[in-house]
């Protein structure tokens, strides 16, 4: 039996996130644990965002957090108001 993927799209708000959300990403594979704020830019249907940070991630969390440009969302938390 032949599997088909669904192409991985743009969606509107995805597990609670939507665009323009601000978010707290978490490393939790830094020790101590390192978290970093940012915006929402797009979410995407395969779980993953977009985001653009307050600041640049240095290289370690780079590396953590992102993969092809994208952050998956179980990384994020939302931020406080």
């Amino acid at each position: 039996m032949s599997r088909t993927l669904a192409p991985v799209v743009k969606v509107s708000s995805k597990n609670g996130f939507m665009t323009n959300q601000r978010v707290v990403g978490q490393d939790v594979e830094a020790s101590p644990p390192q978290l970093y704020a940012g915006r929402i830019r797009s979410v995407w249907s395969d779980g993953t965002a977009m985001v653009d940070w307050d600041y640049s991630l240095n290289p370690q969390a780079e590396g953590h957090l992102v993969t092809s440009g994208r952050v998956r969302l179980h990384h994020l938390g939302h931020a406080a108001s």
